[in-house]
């Protein structure tokens, strides 16, 4: 095996292949293995855990094995600033470490602003690290980091693991926190009482990485579907709810071990990683050793050669959208006309879309009038209902279910009529580090498929040329969020 010295790995961590630093990590055994955390391999890791959880809890908080440090590695919290811990952590002087926090801190990719291509990989990168530093810290070179399937059927279905609900249990006590919300934290599903499933995997269904169009593609969908649904629905805004919080809680690192799961899942399964200019972005992380290590994004694409696998894959779903589908350019059927946008509240809002343009006959039109696009629809085309533009000024600390011409009698609670659900997880505005505020970028949004249902209300005579648009909170919306969908329009591509 290739020896490297410290002295050297630290002084070219910016430079040696990531297989050198591999092969002095996991030298030349087999890839390691990450397992459900409800399979007797993953309770024995849930037992390691557990310990170095209460053992990196009580490092010196310069350490970068500390909990905290590894927690504001995602964000630090919002009821200070990066700069503000900084000062805290380290004082006024000069060190490695605060070097390395300075460098580390407020670096969570896809959720201020960022390129949402990096959020996979960047996470990626996190959890890796992360999971290094649990072996190095509980001296147990074997563990690997159990996840949380919370989309499993039957009764374990959106159920925390047992093992982070006591507080007084003497192996689990500190996998516990007391800022989740009541049915995470009383073994319940975190989605009862839910319209259809916010924890569903219609993410695996994207045919390609990136948004093309009015297709989101595997990593946006992912990133604001399930993922953000997780965070919303597991913690309240001072724990997994909201960002600057989230990594505080040690669920947050099997939740995003699983979404890790996924990505290779999809990539199991035929997906394909775009090789972008953005794959040679690097992030500053910290080894097992506390040592600075500088990461590209592109050499964390493939698991088998970063030495891991999963215990299961989730197996390939109908494809949604051909990959020469989503090439298309979006043509614009509709649109709310609201040029602040559709403001939410503690009750349900239902808007009317508006035709986009006079109708016009000829085939390359921009626009075309709602019901003779879906009746003129082709099979490999698809009508789409996006949101975009979505902003708040707090945490709602609820999902908001969406559906498209629901009767004004009907009860809002699921059916025919919901299309799908988004949440304000990373729409805040947020200070990453940099000084300046930031919003959900514009290319950034949600995409539902409705050309079934839109062709089931064409054939009963009861789809609408204006058809309506009405966002229901899942439970009681914080008052003083203020969220704002910008932009909803209804699109053919």
């Amino acid at each position: 095996m290739t020896s490297i010295s410290r002295r050297d790995f630290v002084r070219g961590a910016a430079s040696i292949p990531l297989s050198l630093w591999l092969m002095k990590r996991l030298g030349a055994q087999p890839a390691r293995v990450r397992y459900d955390a409800r399979s007797s391999k993953g309770v024995e890791m849930l037992r390691i855990y557990a310990g170095a959880v209460k053992a990196m809890q009580g490092l010196p908080e310069t350490d970068p094995s500390n909990w905290t440090f590894q927690w504001y590695t995602h964000f630090v919290k919002n009821s200070t600033s990066k700069s503000a811990e900084v000062q805290r952590v380290f004082g006024s002087g000069s060190s490695p470490h605060k070097a390395l926090a300075e460098a580390m801190w407020n670096t969570c990719q896809a959720h201020s602003g960022q390129n949402e291509n990096l959020f996979l990989p960047w996470h990626r990168m996190y959890v890796l690290y992360f999971e290094d530093i649990i072996r190095a810290v509980s001296k147990r070179d074997d563990f690997t980091l159990p996840y949380w399937n919370y989309s499993a059927s039957g009764p374990t279905h959106g159920v925390l693991p047992p093992q982070f609900l006591d507080p007084a249990d003497p192996v689990f006590g500190p996998l516990y926190v007391a800022e989740r919300n009541p049915l995470a934290n009383n073994g319940k599903p975190i989605d009862e009482g839910q319209p259809n499933d916010p924890l569903g995997l219609q993410a695996l269904s994207q045919a390609q990485y990136s948004p093309q169009g009015a297709v989101q593609g595997f990593c946006l969908a992912l990133d604001s579907g399930l993922h953000g649904n997780i965070h919303v629905l597991t913690g309240n805004t001072v724990n997994m709810g909201r960002v600057p919080w989230a990594a505080r809680d040690p669920i947050f690192w099997l939740h995003h071990c699983n979404i890790d799961r996924l990505w290779a899942s999809w990539n199991a399964n035929g997906g394909v990683n775009p090789q972008e200019a953005w794959g040679d972005d690097t992030f500053v992380f910290a080894d097992a050793k506390g040592e600075k290590v500088t990461a590209k994004v592109s050499d964390y694409f493939d698991i088998a050669k970063l030495g891991y696998s999963y215990e299961r894959l989730e197996p390939k779903p109908r494809t949604m959208l051909s990959a020469k589908a989503a090439a298309r350019k979006p043509r614009r059927l509709s649109r709310v006309t609201a040029a602040t946008g559709v403001a939410l509240g503690a009750k349900p809002v239902r808007v009317q879309l508006e035709a986009a343009a006079p109708a016009v006959p000829a085939q390359n039109s921009e626009s075309l009038p709602l019901i003779r696009a879906v009746s003129a629809l082709q099979p490999d085309q698809r009508l789409l209902l996006v949101l975009s533009k979505l902003s708040t000024q707090g945490q709602p600390a609820v999902l908001y279910h969406v559906y498209l011409e629901l009767p004004e009698k009907e009860n809002p609670k699921g059916g025919e009529y919901h299309v799908g659900t988004i949440s304000f997880f990373d729409a805040e505005h947020l200070d990453h580090g940099s000084g300046g505020a930031h919003v959900m970028p514009e290319d950034k949004f949600y995409s539902f498929d409705v050309t079934d249902l839109l062709g089931r209300l064409s054939k009963s005579r009861t789809l609408s040329e204006k058809p309506s648009v009405t966002l229901v909170p899942a439970g009681e919306a914080a008052g003083d969020a203020r969220p704002v969908v910008g932009s909803i329009e209804l699109l053919q591509q």
